[in-house]
């Protein structure tokens, strides 16, 4: 029963990739990164059929054409790594990086299929899960540093923001130890558990890769710093913008275009930002929208609801409004109208 459970679970996983990877390669306007999410997704497709073939009784009896089979597995450990980077740096993985990656496990299948020693096979485990780690680790590192940037560059990161791959490695993580555990021993459970983790993990990536922007230009830091004496000029320009409305009526505002308004470069601004106001351009320009939006919330006679409040206030989304106004007063913009007409 369990095994039938599990090849419909494994048929609906593969169903899901494939009809995921035909929307995004054949369906949505394409992209550099939907077509690269689409043949990731292809290749698991493929993958998962593949699976199928593990529940045949002469397969799973004859553990030579069963690790093998597992052995192939391991090629597609690479895959979320090739995805995270495309995400992050664009343009990274070219062919001989790829074919770095993916060489050292072909090959152990090679000369595991030639010469099916044990010892051989536990290397190929051992050496996919501790790849998977440290990639891992190196992907988070590289969003950080990347959502760092975007919040040093950016007054909207609406569709940029990368917090959701933090999700995304901590559901692959789980992914990894049930494929550990899978390679040793075949166990329908831990199967149809597998199957379903790695369909949500792989979902909440094809969910956010449809919405996501790249950041505009992937702006660099490697312009020249400038002098900081000069940045006294900025706080009575900033002071001179925020009264003029400019950071409301700019929601898509950049730091490379707030820079040209000072007559400066990007550098010079963001150590500024940093280093003098203590806020990144992020938080700074947002700041000013929140204000904004306390200032329509005191007025007696607001009628406006969320969205149009956080239109007014300079944000072109209703959830990042939200958030940003809640980290700063810890309660919703109605509790703050309510807490304020109350006289608290």
């Amino acid at each position: 029963m369990l095994e039938y459970v599990t090849v419909m679970i494994n048929g609906i996983a593969a169903g899901l990739f494939g009809l995921t990877a035909a929307l995004f390669l054949g369906v949505f306007r394409k992209n550099r990164l939907r077509v690269i999410t689409g043949l990731i997704l292809a290749v698991y497709a493929v993958y998962l059929v593949k699976d199928i073939l593990y529940f045949n009784p002469l397969v799973a009896s004859d553990e030579h054409t069963y690790r093998v089979l597992l052995s192939v597995d391991n090629w597609a450990v690479p895959l979320y790594v090739v995805y995270a980077f495309e995400v992050i740096s664009p343009g990274r993985m070219n062919a001989p990086k790829l074919l770095s990656m993916f060489l050292p496990f072909v090959s152990m299948t090679v000369l595991y299929a030639l010469w099916p020693y044990d010892w051989m096979f536990g290397l190929q485990i051992l050496f996919a899960s501790v790849f998977s780690a440290v990639c891992m680790c190196v992907v988070l590192r590289m969003t950080i540093k990347y959502r760092r940037r975007l919040l040093d560059n950016c007054s909207d990161i609406t569709h940029m923001d990368i917090r959701w791959m933090w999700v995304s490695i901590a559901l692959f993580l789980p992914n990894l130890v049930l494929w550990t555990l899978l390679s040793a021993r075949l166990d329908y459970i831990l199967d149809a558990v597998y199957y379903t983790t790695l369909s949500v993990s792989w979902g909440i990536v094809a969910y956010h890769t449809y919405y996501f922007e790249p950041q505009g230009g992937q702006e660099t830091l490697a312009e020249p710093v400038q002098p900081m004496a000069v940045s006294w000029n900025f706080s009575r320009k900033l002071s001179e913008l925020a009264s003029n409305g400019y950071f409301i009526h700019s929601p898509r505002l950049t730091l490379s275009e707030l820079a040209a308004e000072l007559g400066t470069n990007r550098t010079t601004l963001s150590n500024y930002l940093n280093q003098e106001v203590g806020m990144t351009f992020y938080d700074y320009i947002n700041s000013h929208r929140i204000s904004e939006a306390e200032r329509l919330l005191a007025e007696p006679s607001f009628r406006w609801s969320v969205e149009q409040l956080a239109e007014m206030s300079g944000f072109n989304s209703v959830s990042t409004f939200r958030r940003a106004f809640s980290k700063k007063h810890g309660m919703s913009p109605q509790q703050y109208r309510e807490r304020g007409l109350r006289g608290c």
